[in-house]
């Protein structure tokens, strides 16, 4: 098993504009990474229901903020992947999107999220990314969760 990693999303504003990352993941030049499972909730007290996909991602995008990534052995070596929220919001561009692989209607009441199992973890090759878009302009909403993968 290589190096296990988190991001944690702690109270990370999505602006209401659509077609925005809510979070992505690209993989350095020297790893590929394989996606364990994330899941978001929002700090929504209506249900409004946003389309989100989550896709492949072949250049980052600009305008959010870098997360916080933080190893779960803690005597792994440096962490390669790197961990954004929030590009495409505001005066931002989202990332050069590539094949989606999934969709959901979130209405922001409950937590939306996957672990995947060993068959179905999306592997994210070198120099590459995934990420969870909102395609929605819905109203601006305090969104927490995580993302975990591991580094190969």
């Amino acid at each position: 098993m290589g190096r296990m990693v988190m991001a944690p999303l702690a109270g990370i504003t999505l602006a209401s504009d659509a077609t925005q990352d809510i979070w992505s993941l690209m993989a350095a030049a020297t790893n590929k990474l394989i996606l364990h499972g994330w899941e978001i909730s929002s700090a929504a007290v209506a249900a409004e229901i946003m389309a989100v996909t989550l896709l492949r991602l072949s250049a980052v995008g600009t305008g959010g903020s870098d997360l916080t990534e933080v190893k779960l052995d803690t005597d792994d070596g440096a962490i390669t992947g790197a961990a954004r929220e929030g590009d495409g919001g505001g005066a931002g561009a989202p990332g050069t999107p590539g094949d989606i692989l999934a969709g959901f209607q979130w209405e922001q009441l409950g937590p939306l999220g996957m672990v995947y199992t060993p068959e179905m973890r999306p592997v994210i090759e070198v120099s590459t990314g995934i990420a969870l878009v909102c395609n929605t302009a819905a109203t601006e909403i305090a969104i927490s969760g995580w993302i975990c993968w591991e580094e190969i």
